[in-house]
């Protein structure tokens, strides 16, 4: 992957017919059939390539060792996932505030999946039966055999990195799901965000951002049972190019905003959109701490250092850092 880095068409090529909307977005489209991470080949260019610009964007078919927070392994299939990493960047002065650019990712994320489903289910043609694109402009929606989302927005954020819908699961073909809640809505993640620090130079910090999106994964390909695709989820799936670009355009809007905020989140208006879109904020939430016990409570607010606000039965704990889990939130729905 490196030699096919270096020898890349900058001027887009093929890419650029293939992903033209990502194309627009992006100040240097890259693309790969298969490698082993996205956000090691992103990193490893920046440390070879001092003239590497933000904004320069790498997307695979498929990769070998995707990995999400915390190292664990992201599953993918080959052209009907979202596989792509953006090298970003802020000013040095904003080397604390860092942080923020994977919550910024995710709202990024969140709102080019509402986007381009919504979009897509403009053009849906109800009557035909359901398909698994790789990466055709939309398709319809899953058939009757696949859950189907709720009223509620068709994408939430899952603090503090993952993107998640809710889902009236008629049949998601998960075992562990119990017949007596088949009808409940809960939410199942589609979408990852990892962030990852890579250096500083020329009065700027720089930083991988990586999104792994399950498009039109079937249900028995699923890798565990909260998670879906947008195929099983019941939403019309969009192109690959049609999220990736969407979700460019997000991050530029996002971290402008932040840049020229000065890194103040309140100020830049992400910690709102946030809150506002945070399906953690809600009664039932487990969140899962290294070295020490988990918390059980009801998620409040995210507050203003990216934190999470949760109200347990000893009182008000505030959490920095770890994993919120999704099981068994059903019964506190």
């Amino acid at each position: 992957m490196a030699q096919e880095l270096q020898n890349a068409e900058l001027s887009g090529g093929k890419d650029a017919i293939a992903f033209p909307l990502t194309q627009a977005q992006a100040s240097v489209l890259l693309h790969t059939e298969l490698t082993a991470s996205t956000q090691d080949d992103l990193a490893g260019l920046w440390r070879t390539d001092t003239s590497a610009q933000p904004f320069t964007v790498l997307i695979a078919d498929n990769q070998t060792a995707g990995r999400g927070r915390v190292g664990r392994p992201w599953y993918s299939a080959t052209g009907r996932s979202v596989l792509i990493s953006v090298l970003l960047a802020l000013p040095a002065s904003l080397r604390d505030q860092i942080g923020w650019l994977t919550l910024i990712g995710g709202a990024a994320a969140r709102a080019a999946v509402e986007e381009t489903t919504r979009a897509a289910s403009t053009t849906m043609d109800t009557s035909s039966v359901a398909t698994t694109p790789i990466d055709a402009t939309s398709t319809t929606v899953a058939s009757s055999t696949t859950a189907t989302t709720t009223e509620r927005n068709n994408a939430l954020i899952s603090w503090p990195n993952d993107v998640v819908v809710m889902v009236a699961e008629s049949n998601l073909g998960q075992e562990s799901v119990p017949s007596e809640t088949a009808t409940t809505p809960a939410p199942r993640k589609v979408a990852g965000i990892i962030g990852e620090y890579v250096g500083e130079r020329d009065g700027q910090i720089f930083a991988v951002l990586g999104m792994g999106l399950n498009l039109s994964l079937t249900a028995d390909e699923l890798p565990t049972p909260t998670s879906a695709s947008l195929l099983t989820a019941g939403l019309p799936v969009p192109s690959r190019d049609e999220v990736m670009s969407a979700w460019i355009a997000g991050l530029r809007t996002r971290i402008e905003a932040f840049t020229t905020a000065n890194g103040h989140p309140e100020t830049s208006g992400i910690l709102s959109e946030i809150n506002s879109y945070c399906e953690t904020l809600r009664p039932g939430v487990t969140v899962g701490r290294p070295r020490n016990t988990p918390i059980h409570g009801t998620g409040q607010a995210i507050l203003a250092d990216g934190s999470l606000q949760v109200l347990t039965d000893e009182g008000i704990v505030v959490v920095t850092s770890g994993e919120v889990s999704l099981l068994d939130t059903a019964r506190h729905s």
